[in-house]
């Protein structure tokens, strides 16, 4: 039970992951994996949940650029 309820989080996660993309929204899980892959460093931490959004619109609306980091 526990196990078929962690498969269906995971799923449900693949499937927003992907619904934000299609829709150009910001995904902080997929930031948090990118971020930790290529830029993390001890003593060094992540945008906030909070931070990242703000980020993500200051990029997409004011200046009408990409919407990635690298």
């Amino acid at each position: 039970m526990k196990r078929k309820l962690r498969e269906m989080r995971k799923a449900l996660r693949r499937v927003s992951s992907a619904i934000k993309t299609v829709f150009g929204m910001p995904d902080y899980d997929r930031y948090l994996q990118h971020w930790y892959e290529t830029h993390g460093a001890p003593g060094i931490f992540p945008m906030t949940e909070r931070e990242y959004y703000m980020y993500a619109l200051r990029e997409r609306f004011e200046k009408g650029g990409v919407t990635r980091c690298c």
